[in-house]
């Protein structure tokens, strides 16, 4: 039953059509310690841990969870990827937002490259250790902007720990409430599991 429900689930949250929240649940990656670190493609989902960086990538976490930066594509000219900060500069802190908060284009980031991290911590808002999630905007291959969040493992020192746990993106530019899948995924999963109790019933 339980794969039942997972697959009906799914099935609201792979699709690609216009205006649809792709979702990436139970990554998990883990953030190596190394200052090369993990980047990632946030649309494909893709990963790389080389020195050279990913081609298309967008976000960079290093230092087993103790820094972070927009640098994923060290042949970008611009950064696809910004996180929201409690101010527009590149050394303001990374804010932790919650369950049910908005990310638009209303929320606050900065420009150009940047980083935070050790050794000053741009993390205050995080418990070391303990799963928060961030809010950023994100430049998609289309060229157009997009809004998401992830939930993450940071840590304030360069030690093992740190992980990327998942992460969503409402692909039409609109707002994203953190933490909640799409609306059509929740139905679909309502759906088959009342379909299933019916099923039982007879």
């Amino acid at each position: 039953m339980r794969n039942a429900l997972s697959a009906i689930f799914l099935l609201g949250v792979a699709t690609t059509a216009p205006g649809a929240i792709l979702w990436f649940p139970h990554q998990n990656i883990p953030i190596p310690t190394t200052f090369e670190g993990i980047a990632v493609d946030l649309e494909t989902g893709t990963t790389s841990s080389t020195a050279a960086g990913l081609p298309g990538g967008d976000a960079n976490f290093l230092l087993g969870g103790g820094a972070v930066t927009n640098d994923a594509d060290q042949a970008a000219t611009s950064p696809s990827w910004q996180p929201v900060r409690t101010g527009t500069s590149n050394i303001d802190s990374l804010q932790q937002l919650g369950i049910g908060d908005t990310v638009d284009a209303s929320s606050t980031t900065s420009t150009g490259f940047g980083a935070s991290g050790i050794p000053t911590s741009h993390f205050p808002e995080f418990t070391p250790g303990t799963p928060g999630y961030l809010g950023f905007s994100l430049v998609l291959n289309d060229n157009s902007t997009a809004y998401g969040w992830m939930r993450v493992t940071l840590q304030n020192n360069n030690q093992a720990g740190g992980v990327i746990h998942e992460w969503a993106i409402q692909d039409d530019g609109s707002a994203i409430q953190v933490g909640v899948p799409e609306p059509g995924s929740l139905l679909l999963a309502f759906l088959g599991l009342g379909s299933l109790f019916l099923r039982r019933k007879r």
